[in-house]
């Protein structure tokens, strides 16, 4: 009996259980997969794991079977790029619902369903767009859910994460219900990441509060030994880093501690690594990894009882394998009436219907994100055990119904713009989006009205209504948003109104065929060899019936000063026509009525971004344009209807005649260094070349003092031009910042610089 008591002693003692805590601090608790990976290859065994923020993500993997290298891949990953930054992947967006672009900066939501309410938006409410995290995490933790039961103690490894409630001050624990809820939770860095809601409380980073959570360790699971390893908190010198500085303010101070005869520690600091820098993972895992070797005979003098790896792997294999499949077919949709439930579950049943993978599910979800009204979507996989299928839980959030935005451009050249813009959307049977734009400023004046309808079709389509009208105004005016003394020595005015009809080309294009008709004013001076005070305009008046096919599908990244994705266009359209000329008083020229006319144009573009380095970026682009529009009766007026090659910002409020033709190839690359997330510097180079250059023969008229000039083509490629621009640019979340110079081969010496800070973006023409 001795003999069996001192066995069974020292089984007792070989039985201690261990216990891992994991500390927050963003990137930098990558090195608590290499304190992992030196662990298992020791044989040292982790029973338990509780963990905060990265320290929840980490721990999580963890304890849902993931190894070190298999954690090491996933942060590296392009999927959590996406994740941590808010960005689409350009296989998922759905050109046929993006918003039509708009210079709005700022926008306030007015909500007219309920009681009239006003909420300004002048700042998102997070850093990082949730669209990516809300899916991502779904997909992620699903399975571990599904097999614990809900509940965190039937994991691979028993685990524990914290959040914190800012408004009860204090700590909140899960143990229990999803595991995508509890890490997302963890780690809503405030500011950075929209927090998760739950009993009407959001819940923030855990770290807040208990950034190195040992207490829920030994509470929930009373290990022998605990080891931890604590990434943030140490001493660190004031950082210039705004990421580091908002660490700073948020975190409350947190003991990274354990008692001596409770376990050990590694304790690191990172002062030059911010939050989001996951792009080190590997260099702060082998500092983990090395560290916690150095450690490793002390440790084992502390834990004499060992697992073998083989056994690790053996039973994570196992584990993996007992998951349930990833696969749904009932869908559930919360947060929405009636008729929004209905149009939503037409929008779905189109792309998924029976039973659906995550990957036609991630399809159908950025599909539905696409159209604005839909602010987010919040889902849940609730394994169905009689069914051994997951169901999906929507929980669908709308934006309110009516939103007025603000924006334009502050320039120190002629481009200072004001918009005011005020839509409205609406879902029910089907989906309404009404557009009210207006712009004014010393380049361009506008309104623009839209209305779009969705139709609930078998095939997804929708009539849209436009009527647009614009004032174009070229001059040398250094003015602020209104028109200097010195008058504008071209004017475009353009008025019309089209019907189209719009569909989905291969999925990921949106295709419109549409009639429009409209009148089309220039207002110029044929010469400004005169004084202004005498000048009298010449005026050309257009009456145009245009019919037109569209295909166009766009990704790029931004409006304006793209840095990935790519954006590809084509369009026929068969126009017809009057031409009526009326010169300016006291002109020799003669009055044209009624003058008829129908031409052809075919244009593309093709503009792409490669990524080369993950500091630096190029981007190409070919564009063409072929028209059999005739000449006009004078030079000017056949420049100003010629489709102009405008691939800047600046380019598009100037007046260039060199950059203009009725055909032509144009193309060109755009390297772009990144200096970080939001600032890149960039060199824009084209070179544009007419198939037939439009020159001009001047020829006296009857009065001795006026002259003509008459349009005729040069001969085929002989006129080559070409402009360039760096830029300096900040993209933020609701303004691009760009400080500019550029070149243009003509007129000779025309060098410009200045600062833009907005967007120009202008109304739609009607055939150029």
């Amino acid at each position: 009996m001795f003999i069996m008591g001192f066995i069974l002693s020292i089984q007792g003692i070989s039985a201690q259980k261990v216990g891992l805590v994991l500390s927050g601090g963003g990137a930098k608790g990558a090195t608590h997969i290499g304190v992992i990976k030196a662990l298992e290859e020791n044989n040292i065994p982790i029973d338990y794991v509780t963990g905060t923020s990265i320290g929840a993500i980490i721990g999580s993997l963890y304890a849902m079977g993931y190894s070190p290298e298999e954690m090491l891949e996933l942060l590296l990953s392009d999927e959590f790029g996406y994740w941590q930054s808010g960005t689409v992947e350009s296989n998922y967006i759905y050109s046929f619902k993006k918003p039509e672009p708009t210079p709005e900066i700022v926008h306030f939501s007015v909500s007219i369903s309920d009681s009239l309410s006003i909420k300004p938006n002048l700042f998102p409410q997070s850093l990082i767009n949730p669209i990516q995290m809300n899916q991502a995490f779904m997909g992620l933790f699903a399975q571990a859910t599904a097999k614990s039961f809900w509940n965190f103690d039937n994991l691979f490894v028993p685990f524990r994460c914290v959040a914190s409630d800012i408004y009860n001050k204090k700590s909140i624990i899960f143990r229990s219900g999803p595991l995508a809820d509890a890490v997302r939770a963890s780690m809503s860095f405030p500011l950075v990441f929209k927090p998760l809601w739950k009993d009407s409380v959001p819940l923030f980073d855990g770290g807040i509060y208990d950034n190195f959570p040992v207490t829920p360790m030994q509470e929930a699971f009373h290990p022998d030994f605990i080891f931890g390893c604590a990434v943030s908190g140490t001493a660190v010198k004031p950082s210039e880093n705004i990421y580091n500085q908002l660490e700073t303010m948020v975190m409350q101070k947190t003991v990274y501690d354990i008692p001596e005869e409770d376990g050990m520690m590694l304790k690191f600091s990172f002062p030059n690594v911010s939050l989001l820098d996951f792009q080190r993972a590997k260099e702060l895992m082998d500092i983990g990894y090395y560290r916690t070797l150095e450690l490793i005979d002390s440790i084992k003098g502390r834990v004499p009882r060992e697992v073998p790896l083989e056994d690790v792997t053996k039973r994570r294999t196992e584990y993996k394998e007992s998951l349930p499949p990833l696969i749904f077919q009932n869908i559930n949709i919360t947060g929405v009436t009636e008729s929004q439930k209905s149009y939503i579950e037409a929008q779905l049943h189109r792309d998924i219907n029976g039973v659906f993978s995550m990957e036609e599910f991630k399809q159908a979800y950025f599909k539905m994100l696409t159209y604005s009204k839909i602010k987010e979507i919040i889902p849940h996989a609730v394994y169905n055990w009689r069914e051994k299928i997951f169901d999906l839980n929507l929980d669908v959030t709308m934006s309110d119904d009516v939103i007025i935005g603000f924006g334009g451009n502050v320039s120190s050249y002629q481009a200072n713009q004001l918009f005011l813009g005020i839509s409205y959307q609406n879902i029910s049977s089907f989906a309404t989006d009404l557009n009210a734009n207006f712009q004014v400023g010393n380049s361009f004046d506008g309104i623009l009205l839209n209305s779009r309808f969705y139709l609930q079709s078998k095939i997804p389509a929708y009539i849209n209504v436009q009527g647009a009208f614009s004032n174009k105004k070229y001059a040398e005016s250094q003015s602020l948003f209104y028109e200097d003394i010195v008058p504008s020595i071209i004017k475009q005015k353009e008025l019309f109104m089209s019907l189209k009809f719009g569909f989905p080309f291969l999925g990921k294009s949106k295709t419109e065929i549409g009639i429009s008709y409209g009148g089309l004013n220039d207002y110029y001076l044929q010469t400004t060899n005169m004084s202004f005070s005498n000048a009298g305009f010449d005026h050309s008046q257009y009456n145009i019936l245009s019919a037109s096919f569209n295909i166009e599908r766009n990704t790029l990244d931004y409006n304006q000063y793209p840095t990935s994705g790519k954006k590809q266009k084509f369009r026929a359209l068969y126009a017809i026509g009057s031409d009526n000329f009326m010169p300016s008083l006291g002109s020799s020229q003669e009055r044209i009525n009624d003058k008829t006319d129908n031409w052809l144009k075919i244009d593309g573009l093709w503009n792409k971004y490669f990524v080369l380095h993950k500091n630096f970026n190029i981007g190409v682009l070919g564009e063409f344009v072929l028209s059999s529009r005739k000449l006009l009766n004078n030079y000017t007026a056949t420049i100003l209807q010629a489709p102009a090659f405008s691939p800047t910002p600046h380019s598009t409020i100037v007046f260039n005649e060199a950059f203009r033709a009725n055909q032509y190839v144009a193309g060109g690359a755009s390297p772009i260094f990144k200096l970080s997330k939001m600032a890149h510097l960039r060199a824009d180079l084209f070179c544009f070349a007419p198939l037939k250059e439009i020159k001009k023969e001047t020829i006296q008229l009857e009065n001795p003092n006026q002259y003509l000039d008459k349009p005729y083509y040069g001969k085929l490629f002989r006129s080559f031009e070409y402009m360039g621009e760096v830029a300096l640019v900040l993209q933020l979340p609701f303004a691009s910042i760009s400080l500019y110079a550029n070149g243009y081969s003509y007129p000779k010496n025309n060098f410009n610089f200045g600062i833009n800070i907005g967007y120009l973006i202008f109304n739609p023409r009607m055939v150029n």
